[in-house]
């Protein structure tokens, strides 16, 4: 079954519910209700006639009380009597044989005189029946002046609570029933309007799946499901973005293999053509020495991936000691003089005297600080300049921290963190490169040391102007100066 129908079931099976649950509990206590009613109404007609009989006195004028008793014995069905009688007796409206045989004769003509206190009392009938009488007080001057009664066939008030109870539950059935229609309507198109937007989101996932990353899904809604295909339609650009990186890293790697493997294979090719004692010793010579760049390439580069591997993977291994981050920076530059003087760079070295030991894995910053001396030398034109950096950071920071600026195209501000992100390269890059173009790796590892050190990498640059990368490595730890000492007295 559908998610539309089950959910419209069970909002009929709710609504149905709902309506049938207060329909029922409505009627079962709507008789006592009806009753309640009634009574107070009685009570109500009592206390207006009570005042009635007080203005009758207060006026000295029978003649009002006694037409509003014919008003009352005229106009409500049911009524057995009503009447008034004064203290003295001596005043008695609306007497007829019922009032005298219900209330009795005693009390109503010769009794004591009544209190104002209102009382109720059922009384049986000599023909059998029941009248349940209502009596009250009247006063004048703020003392008991007589008493007013009403008198209900029991029977009577019955058949108007069956009446009234009767009418009440048809209208209470065909407003459920108006109830349950508009529900099962309302359930239908909340339905509708609940899994449309889901059918959607189920159709752009199959597109999805079939290869159509450039799906959106256009669901204009401020609730979770509006959220919902919001994230979906974001999840669909950034799988378009990782489908186009995965593009873009095949062909890195399909260089970067394919370049190496064919030099090596084209020169063994070259070597196994003659004999050994045929060979010319300088073109071998050649051809090893190409073969060795490019197995060294090639190792680098299976390095970077399970570097990059073990950085996403959280097992970075880091080995601390000792570790003079000055000399390692100036050992790097020297290394690269030879590239720099063939490219005609002007480029230095500027460091702070004094920078102390520190606790570090030599092997891994001094990788980091090649990657970004090889990025610097690689977009940097001719002529260029490249200054390396390495000093103390301000206080509060106790750290030292290596920059390498270099004038070369500079990085786009909306690029610049896409650097740090694997197997991505600053849009445009690659065209000014000659050479090897590089997978992305170099500074996703490069962040990877840094960050397990402790410290921080970042950059700055101005697009068409230069860039400076840097990156921080902590000075004091407890446990960086017990490395220290160990690695001093080693």
């Amino acid at each position: 079954m559908k998610l539309r129908a089950r959910l419209a079931l069970f909002s009929i099976f709710l609504v149905s519910i709902i309506v049938l649950g207060t329909s029922t509990s409505t009627l079962y206590f709507l008789e006592p209700l009806v009753l309640e009613i009634i009574e107070s109404n009685n009570v109500t007609l009592l206390g207006n006639l009570r005042k009635v009989c007080e203005e009758s006195l207060i006026s000295r004028d029978d003649i009002l009380a006694f037409k509003y008793i014919e008003s009352l014995e005229k106009s409500i069905k049911g009524l057995s009597y009503a009447a008034f009688v004064d203290n003295q007796r001596s005043l008695v409206l609306g007497e007829n044989p019922t009032f005298a045989e219900a209330v009795g004769e005693k009390e109503a003509l010769l009794g004591k005189p009544p209190t104002a206190a209102l009382e109720r009392q059922v009384t049986t009938l000599a023909n059998g029946r029941k009248v349940i009488n209502y009596s009250e007080g009247v006063a004048l001057r703020q003392s008991n002046a007589g008493r007013a009664y009403l008198g209900f066939y029991e029977d009577e008030v019955q058949r108007n609570i069956q009446k009234l109870v009767a009418e009440i539950t048809q209208i209470i059935v065909v407003v459920a029933g108006g109830a349950l229609f508009a529900g099962l309507i309302i359930s239908l198109v909340f339905a509708v309007q609940l899994t449309r937007p889901i059918n959607k989101l189920a159709e752009g996932a199959q597109a999805i799946g079939d290869g159509k990353l450039d799906t959106q899904i256009d669901i204009d809604r401020k609730d979770e499901i509006g959220l919902l295909a919001k994230e979906f339609n974001i999840m669909a650009v950034k799988l378009k973005e990782l489908d186009e990186l995965k593009d873009s890293f095949v062909s890195s790697v399909s260089h970067e293999l394919r370049s190496p493997l064919t030099a090596i294979s084209g020169y063994v090719e070259l070597l196994t053509m003659k004999p050994v004692n045929e060979l010319n010793p300088e073109k071998t010579t050649k051809a090893l020495n190409i073969i060795q760049e490019s197995t060294t390439r090639l190792t680098k580069f299976v390095n970077d991936i399970l570097d990059a591997a073990k950085i996403k993977a959280g097992k970075m291994e880091i080995q601390k000691a000792g570790f003079d981050i000055a000399a390692t920076a100036e050992s790097v530059f020297n290394l690269f003089q030879p590239l720099f003087d063939k490219k005609k760079i002007t480029a230095r070295i500027e460091k702070e005297e004094g920078l102390p030991i520190i606790a570090a894995d030599g092997e891994k910053i001094r990788q980091v600080i090649t990657n970004l001396l090889s990025n610097a030398f690689k977009f940097t034109p001719e002529e260029g300049k490249i200054t390396i950096f390495c000093r103390k950071t301000p206080a509060p920071e106790q750290s030292i921290i290596l920059q390498v600026r270099d004038t070369g195209v500079g990085i786009k501000k909306e690029h610049q963190m896409l650097l740090f992100n694997r197997f991505q390269q600053a849009p445009g890059t690659k065209d000014v490169v000659s050479g090897p173009k590089g997978t992305g790796l170099g500074l996703v590892i490069a962040k990877g040391i840094v960050e397990a050190h402790g410290g921080r990498i970042g950059l700055e640059s101005e697009y068409g102007k230069g860039t400076t990368f840097y990156f921080t490595l902590p000075i004091q730890s407890e446990t960086g100066k017990k490395i220290v000492e160990a690695s001093a007295l080693a």
